[in-house]
């Protein structure tokens, strides 16, 4: 009887050891091969869902922007939890460009904004223009942010028709596609990871969100780094050729400026010459208009000088008539 119960005995703790051992492997199994993506919509994160999420995915991919005025709200505080209890980010910029220009600048600020992110998703699911101008845009994107990034992953989101429209041509820019379909098939185009619902629950936030399957081993989506800086090279000690030959040089520049100020010099005395002659030529001018009109007044004078006369004259004849009359 003895036996048979420590046979038993035995034999349930070894059932129950087995099931530890095939839980843990396929829960930690299942955690590596998923991922979410969280904005403003999940609200900011605390400390003790930051702790339960780092169990429950290898990394989160956050929102960063809203075309290039809108800054998600939950961005910045969620990042500083996630970076103080080091769990993996990356992040992505929900596209509005219209043009190669504005995919430019929105791919830029997407940069600024979080230069220290794991990886770099575009996501480009709603346009206006043509098919030929998205696809140059999307195109733009990746290759104004890849030299910033160093070696880190630059990804495309969207979902499968909206990609084969608007950004196939574009999609070899990039270095893997973020595929969403809502479906039970699994999409059969290459893609690195599958959004394949947005209706996942999450016990470490208690709340229903989307989540994508990872197509790749989760180092190959944070294990790249930004390429580091090199140091700069000490300066060469100048040479005492180049010394004197900068010398020579500045003596030019300082016999260039001494002839400008006798320019300067010359100039002046030029244009009170000019000046000086016009009013020569102006006295002369008034000179001849003042004798000019000297000569009339006078003339004037002369001729009321001569009516006076002959009046006179003119009176004496009177009285000389008058008088030989009586």
């Amino acid at each position: 009887m003895k036996k048979k119960s420590m046979l038993m005995l035995l034999l349930t703790l070894i059932g129950i050891c087995f099931v530890m051992i095939m839980n843990k492997p396929a829960d930690t199994q299942a955690a590596a091969k998923r991922a979410y993506d969280l904005s403003e919509w999940q609200g900011r994160l605390s400390a003790r869902k930051v702790k339960q999420l780092k169990k429950e995915v290898p990394f989160v991919i956050l929102r960063v922007q809203y075309g290039s005025s809108y800054n998600d709200r939950t961005f910045s505080y969620n990042r500083n939890l996630l970076n103080k209890y080091q769990v993996p980010y990356g992040v992505y910029s929900f596209s509005l460009y219209r043009n190669s220009a504005s995919a430019a600048n929105e791919a830029r600020l997407l940069y600024q904004r979080a230069p220290e992110a794991k990886f770099y998703v575009n996501d480009f699911e709603t346009t206006s223009i043509s098919s030929k101008r998205a696809n140059a845009a999307t195109r733009k994107w990746a290759r104004t942010i890849k030299p910033m990034v160093g070696g880190r992953k630059v990804l495309f989101y969207s979902y499968q028709s909206f990609m084969q429209t608007y950004a196939s041509r574009a999609l070899n820019a990039y270095d893997g596609y973020w595929v969403a379909a809502y479906t039970r098939a699994e999409p059969t185009m290459p893609h690195v990871m599958w959004q394949y619902t947005d209706r996942h629950y999450s016990k470490a936030l208690r709340k229903r969100l989307d989540a994508s399957k990872l197509r790749q081993d989760q180092q190959w989506f944070i294990g790249g780094t930004a390429a580091q800086p090199q140091p700069a090279k000490p300066a060469p000690a100048p040479a005492p050729a180049k010394v004197v030959h900068h010398k020579k040089k500045h003596a030019k520049k300082v016999v260039k400026k001494v002839h400008h100020k006798k320019r300067v010099k010359k100039h002046p005395k030029k244009h009170v010459k000019k000046r000086h002659v016009k009013k020569i030529r102006h006295k002369k001018r008034h000179v001849k208009k003042h004798k000019k009109r000297h000569v009339k007044k006078h003339a004037k004078k002369h001729t009321k000088k001569r009516r006076h006369v002959k009046k006179a004259h003119h009176k004496k004849n009177h009285h000389k008539k008058r008088h030989v009359r009586k």
